[in-house]
């Protein structure tokens, strides 16, 4: 399968702190703990955004747009943050933007469809995953992962409504209890829009259980639904500016935000159960900001000017 060479690029800016198991099982998944670039005691933010650019047409726009405008390089990106732009009144879209990064980049999770892409072609689709990626965890064996984001001041509200959106993706209800689309409707959505350039020869037999899913179950494939998401948070290292060298500050905010999520990870399975969610396997990738509502602003401005 076919992946983003941008994707690889954007995160290797991030510093990969640690790897949680969220249970003994090893099918509940794993927690991926990232840092921001640092420079002169405080977090990069315009690096970011400077190594997020070019991953915005691969998140916005399919592989067959792309591949048209190859040699118009102006002309796909006009169209690609044009794309991107129809979210930006979403505090989301960079959590979006990091979780197909990660997917990509860190898990080699391909995409097969994108959540602008489906906005697009169903204007009663709108409260659906951020995108669907594929996984291949063995032989004949793959993950369809469905991607949720949440960017928040508070650790614990981040997966709080990370864990009830999935639950309730899942169950095909709302807050109040009201039908609406879901998991089924985007399954339903996969044949007829998901990106089959990504699909080598090798990767027939698993395309054509994805073009054809009523034949699932004469074929020798596993394909089970799993879940990804991408929680951005905030920490205010104020203090360490002031009382740490340049050379001991990236050390002591390493420990600060390792001691965090180590101390956080085993309410994730609480989330799971009390989400009625056990049985998905979870691809979690966390990263704190400072003023997190400032600087995922600034971060995508950069992006789209």
């Amino acid at each position: 399968m076919k992946l983003n060479q941008n994707s690889k690029n954007a995160i290797k800016q991030f510093k990969h702190l640690s790897h949680f198991v969220i249970s003994d099982n090893q099918d509940d998944g794993f927690l991926d703990l990232f840092l921001l670039p640092i420079n002169a005691r405080n977090f990069n933010y315009n690096y970011v955004s400077d190594n997020l650019i070019e991953s915005v047409a691969d998140y916005s726009l399919s592989w067959r747009i792309r591949e048209k405008y190859k040699d118009k390089a102006m002309m796909l990106s006009k169209k690609a943050r044009e794309k991107f732009k129809e979210c930006e009144r979403n505090d989301g879209e960079l959590g979006e933007l990091l979780l197909f990064c990660f997917l990509e980049g860190h898990l080699e999770a391909p995409k097969i469809l994108t959540k602008l892409e489906l906005k697009t072609s169903n204007k009663l689709y709108v409260n659906g995953s951020d995108g669907v990626h594929l996984k291949k965890i063995g032989d004949k064996k793959y993950h369809l992962i469905f991607g949720e984001s949440k960017t928040y001041e508070e650790l614990t509200k981040a997966f709080e409504n990370a864990f009830k959106s999935i639950n309730e993706f899942v169950k095909e209800i709302n807050s109040k209890g009201e039908s609406k689309s879901g998991i089924e409707f985007e399954r339903g959505l996969i044949s007829t829009n998901m990106e089959q350039i990504i699909f080598d020869e090798d990767d027939e037999d698993i395309l054509n259980l994805l073009l054809y899913p009523e034949n699932r179950h004469s074929s020798d494939i596993t394909l089970d639904d799993a879940f990804s998401i991408f929680v951005g948070y905030e920490i205010d290292i104020t203090k360490e500016q002031k009382e740490l060298s340049s050379d001991e500050f990236p050390n002591k905010i390493e420990k600060k935000v390792i001691f965090q999520i180590e101390n956080y990870k085993t309410k994730i399975y609480e989330l799971i159960e009390k989400y009625e969610l056990i049985g998905y396997t979870f691809y979690i990738f966390v990263m704190p900001f400072t003023e997190i509502a400032k600087n995922r602003k600034k971060i995508l401005e950069r992006v789209l000017e």
